[in-house]
């Protein structure tokens, strides 16, 4: 099974593994567990998300998230992370960590490679360099989850991150801006909205270069990506890979 990586030379295993790492790494940030979780101490749906996924970074001013988490807004993000600093912070990540590990212990729960998902999750995210990626950073230092599901999760959602910030550096080395992106993906103008993009148009001079540069982009991502997964053996990222689809299957989730 570990032969079919080994011409993993542009990103091939990174491809492999990017769906299930995004998906199962980032589903809960989006649920109505997440929204119940920031409705207790006051904040709305938007506000909510950025708690959950940005609270990592502590006391951060809005423009330092904003500059973090690029594919939304500046003023969007700006805005959302004023009425998060209107709440105690502390409180607020203690609400959302505990949605999060029973977010994952229902997703999760009966799944029985879960642990072993966890743990080579884990040991890549050990190994992987910080560098320009200062939310997979925070989400690696929390202190490890109370369940092997939680556990999993976390570790997944870092990774996530991780690659999201290198997305995003191949995005703007490519000479394509983030809405511009987030328009030309799989979710079109309605995705834009959805992630408070006004402007969903992409002027039709720039459409057909600005889409060959975001196929180069994340072409270019899953080659940057492909470094995380050197800590595993090949017979690891097997494991993983399959693990991995697993959980995806267990969850239900597309």
């Amino acid at each position: 099974m570990a032969d079919q990586f080994l011409a993993d030379d542009d990103g091939v295993y990174a491809a492999r593994v990017r769906k299930g790492v995004g998906v199962v790494g980032g589903a809960f940030f989006l649920t109505r567990d997440l929204r119940k979780a920031g409705g207790q101490v006051g904040l709305p749906p938007w506000p909510a998300y950025f708690l959950g996924r940005c609270g990592v970074l502590g006391q951060a001013n809005p423009d330092v998230v904003a500059s973090i988490v690029g594919f939304f807004p500046l003023d969007f993000v700006e805005d959302c992370w004023l009425q998060v600093q209107q709440v105690d912070l502390d409180q607020g990540m203690e609400v959302c960590l505990s949605a999060l590990d029973e977010w994952s212990n229902n997703t999760l729960g009966g799944f029985e490679g879960v642990e072993r998902l966890g743990e080579l999750a884990g040991k890549a995210a050990r190994e992987a360099s910080p560098v320009g990626a200062p939310l997979f950073a925070g989400w690696r230092g929390m202190p490890e989850r109370p369940t092997p599901e939680a556990n999993a999760v976390q570790s997944l959602l870092a990774l996530r991150e991780l690659r999201g910030a290198m997305h995003l550096s191949a995005i703007l080395a490519a000479d394509i801006t983030p809405r511009e992106a987030i328009i030309l993906g799989g979710g079109g103008a309605s995705n834009a909205s959805f992630f408070g993009w006004e402007d969903l148009e992409v002027a039709p001079e720039r459409e057909s270069q600005a889409a060959k540069a975001r196929s180069e982009a994340e072409r270019r991502t899953d080659r940057m990506a492909a470094r995380t997964w050197t800590a595993l053996g090949l017979d690891e990222q097997a494991e993983f890979a399959s693990l991995l689809d697993g959980a995806l299957d267990h969850m239900n989730i597309d």
